[in-house]
């Protein structure tokens, strides 16, 4: 009984042992990772410059580029959807700089620029875009360009400051009457877009380090992935994007108290084929292949919908196009804000 006693406590001692190595090894390895990653975001700006300049909005600086020179048309600025930043319109940015000033930022902790240190607030992200424009000293109105959820943020805007506006175009953006439409979706859809593990992971250097193999071809080979990573990727990125999903149901409560736009000019550009990302997405969501061609259909018509926001409105239908039109058909974002542009 002894010597099994005695081989019982050599087995636990080798257990604790290959335990506590373990354990040490894990916490080795996480104090590691945060140290790289408080290292490499610190150094983000050096490695990484900043497209255009930081500019400082009270107790923060906002990542402002500016491209391009004053002429007879309207100035361009280009509000990015959620996830999205100034960079992911580097080409539509360059293109449309050979016609006319044209302004890309990013958000309140998006790519370059500083979180607000109280955190997310609409309030704040709409006279952010108001100091932006005041600060390039462009000439205003401008053509004010949305896409997704940046389309809310617009809307929003051109209702606070519509002397700021001369023309506003949506693309494929988030709007309330689709959220009507599709209740159960949006339902599921909010709760799936939790960022916790995401910003969790980023905080010791996970995402940093396994971030332009997870990004895969979801950006155009024009862009780098290890800049899209290391620059727009971090823990300030996931909270803020966490937060704007949290209060989309808010922003968008918010649109149906905005003033209708009378006679100034509106274009809605959305995808006319059936958006086979949007259906993968939905299927995988839990609903069927049927239920997600019908919830296709609902954004379609709510896109539609919102030619109803102005009495000088136009729908634009773009095939071979998802979700993300800036990078799948460029050149039609361009010649339609062009025409807008030509047209004021």
């Amino acid at each position: 009984m002894e010597i099994k006693y005695r081989n019982a406590t050599k087995t636990f001692r080798k257990l604790k042992l290959v335990g506590i190595t373990l354990i040490t090894i894990i916490l080795l390895t996480l104090v590691a990772g945060f140290l790289y990653e408080y290292t490499s975001y610190k150094n983000v700006k050096n490695n990484f410059p900043p497209d255009g300049e930081m500019v400082d909005v009270g107790d923060r600086q906002i990542h402002v580029n500016i491209q391009g020179k004053k002429t007879n048309l309207p100035s361009i600025v280009i509000e990015a959807g959620a996830g999205s930043w100034s960079y992911d319109w580097s080409y539509v940015q360059k293109e449309l700089s050979k016609h006319t000033e044209v302004i890309t930022y990013d958000r309140a902790g998006l790519g370059w620029s500083e979180p607000h240190p109280n955190g997310y607030n609409i309030d704040t992200t709409i006279d952010d875009l108001s100091e932006i424009i005041e600060y390039s000293n462009i000439d205003t109105p401008v053509i004010l360009v949305g896409h997704s959820l940046g389309g809310l943020y617009s809307r929003l805007f051109a209702d606070k400051y519509p002397e700021k506006v001369s023309g506003l175009i949506l693309v494929d953006a988030r709007n309330e009457y689709f959220t009507e439409k599709a209740t159960t979706f949006n339902d599921v859809y909010f709760e799936s877009q939790d960022q916790t593990v995401y910003r969790i992971l980023s905080q010791f250097g996970i995402i940093r380090l396994f971030g332009e193999a997870m990004l895969g071809d979801a950006i155009p080979d024009y862009l780098s992935a290890e800049k899209q990573v290391n620059v727009q990727y971090d823990s300030d990125f996931f909270k803020i994007t966490d937060e704007e999903f949290k209060q989309l149901r808010s922003l968008e409560k918010l649109l149906k108290d905005t003033q209708h736009l009378d006679d100034k000019p509106l274009l809605i550009i959305t995808p006319s084929d059936i958006d086979r990302e949007m259906i993968l997405g939905t299927i995988g969501l839990g609903f069927s292949e049927e239920e997600a061609n019908i919830i296709d259909q609902q954004w379609k018509d709510a896109q539609k919908q919102q030619t109803d926001l102005s009495n000088i409105s136009e729908l634009i239908l773009v095939p071979n196009s998802g979700h993300n039109m800036m990078f799948d058909q460029p050149d039609a974002i361009i010649e339609a804000i062009l025409k807008m542009a030509g047209e004021i």
